[in-house]
């Protein structure tokens, strides 16, 4: 009986165990996978403005450049926990580029701006075969609330 007891004990252990350690490695896993160039694919954003009707735009890569003037957006992910974002427009030259700082809890990524403007952006992260999904609501239009739908698919590069 004591055999059987200090087995099953040590099974329990042992798949508690194996259990914490998947859980970590999926975690780190994640942010492995984030690490690294981004570029845009597929965006939609859904605005609300008050008293207004919703506004809905959409662009892929068939009319990202017809619809919005600029090249996909590339975001870089470094391992240190910072980002920069380089928009492009139809000539290459860069036109604006945010920096700050990521981090990521379980599924939910932050992007804490701090160049050219203050900002935070709270998404949900899925990544699966190096394309990402980001949603979340953010202020698109600078009404100062965080009232707009952002979807977004972005493809990594390296």
């Amino acid at each position: 009986m004591k055999k059987e007891r200090n087995f099953l004990i040590t099974a329990l252990t042992l798949i508690t165990c194996f259990f914490v350690s998947t859980a970590l490695s999926q975690k780190s896993s994640l942010s492995d996978q984030l690490t690294g160039e981004w570029r845009n694919i597929y965006l939609k954003i859904t605005i609300h403005h008050p008293n207004k009707p919703v506004v809905t735009m959409e662009a892929d890569s068939s009319n990202w450049e017809q619809k919005l003037g600029i090249k996909p957006i590339r975001t870089h992910f470094k391992g240190d926990g910072t980002y920069y974002s380089e928009y492009l427009n139809l000539k290459d030259s860069v036109v604006r580029r945010p920096t700050g700082l990521w981090t990521l809890k379980g599924d939910s990524l932050t992007m804490t701006e701090q160049t050219p403007e203050k900002a935070t952006y709270k998404f949900k992260l899925k990544i699966d075969k190096n394309i990402g999904t980001f949603s979340g609501t953010i202020d698109f239009e600078g009404d100062g609330k965080a009232d707009d739908e952002y979807y977004g698919k972005q493809k990594k590069v390296n």
